[in-house]
């Protein structure tokens, strides 16, 4: 993987987890396309502002979990995947998953979240 695209992925996994709203529609835009494309297995969001409204959401709805990473970041050929965990300092991987990347112009053009079943 490219080195920018590492850096641009490691940028996404901290918006994530970002409280701030400022900073993190700053980083939406410097990290995301503006017609970037979400889909989970509960939704599909376009745009930026849907993605906004989405972490938003996520944040409120379990104020006091995070992400982390469960492994390195891989990539190639502009896709890249990591796998994450969502959870609580005392219980970090209360839900687990992966994210695969669609990177175009420097910029997440696709985001694809799948969620470990348990």
């Amino acid at each position: 993987m490219e080195p920018q695209d590492q850096s641009l992925i490691e940028k996404h996994f901290s918006i994530w987890s970002e409280r701030d709203i400022a900073k993190r529609a700053a980083l939406i835009a410097e990290v995301y396309a503006e017609d970037v494309e979400i889909i989970d297995p509960h939704f599909v969001a376009q745009g930026r502002s849907e993605l906004q409204l989405l972490i938003t959401n996520l944040q409120a709805k379990f104020p006091e979990r995070k992400f982390r990473l469960r492994q390195p970041i891989e990539g190639h050929h502009n896709i890249a995947r990591l796998y994450w965990q969502f959870g609580t300092e005392d219980m970090p991987a209360q839900e687990t998953g992966e994210d695969v990347f669609v990177v175009e112009n420097g910029k997440i053009r696709r985001l694809l979240i799948f969620i470990d079943v348990r």
